[in-house]
């Protein structure tokens, strides 16, 4: 799959682009219409930390071969934020019935405060502890009152939370604007 992807985004011309994609498309759809992925789907429950171990090398092996090639990293690193907010989300609404609808403020406090220390000279990787940090300090402070409220009202309280959030960030010109 690794080799796929760098193959895919290394694709300079229209009808390779297209080709990989139909081939992206096609061959799994036959090969489980042939029935060869019976076993795909238990190895995968069976393996399930060797799986993200190769998760993450071939995340690392894809970072390295396009370690000069900025659009493609752009193109990595988005979809790997994507699916990090989308575990959140996963967690907070499908494992613990949470309602909450600031998970995508908590998400854009973290980028915001990236974007902001990134313009000094701290190291990229202490500003993503840094923003990680912050976002988990305002979520464990607005954890206080969602957990006093039930049901509707802690839901009621995430949402004000996001509105209240994206205001701060229309008006306050202070650290850059929105």
């Amino acid at each position: 799959m690794t080799v796929y992807l760098i193959a895919l985004l290394s694709a300079e011309d229209q009808t390779v682009i297209i080709s990989l994609i139909a081939a992206g498309v096609v061959g799994p759809l036959a090969a489980g219409w042939l029935g060869l992925l019976q076993g795909v789907g238990r190895s995968f429950s069976e393996h399930e930390d060797r799986m993200g171990l190769f998760a993450v090398i071939a995340a690392l092996a894809m970072a390295a071969w396009f370690h000069e090639n900025h659009f493609a990293l752009l193109l990595i690193i988005t979809v790997l934020l994507t699916t990090v907010a989308t575990f959140g989300l996963n967690i907070q609404f499908g494992y613990a019935g949470v309602l909450n609808f600031a998970g995508a403020s908590f998400f854009g406090i973290g980028a915001y405060t990236s974007a902001v220390l990134n313009s000094t000279a701290l190291p990229h990787l202490l500003v993503l502890l840094i923003g990680g940090l912050l976002a988990a300090l305002v979520g464990s402070a607005l954890l206080l009152p969602v957990l006093r409220m039930r049901g509707h009202y802690a839901a009621l309280i995430t949402i004000a939370f996001a509105l209240l959030f994206k205001t701060f960030l229309e008006v306050n010109d202070v650290l850059g604007g929105p």
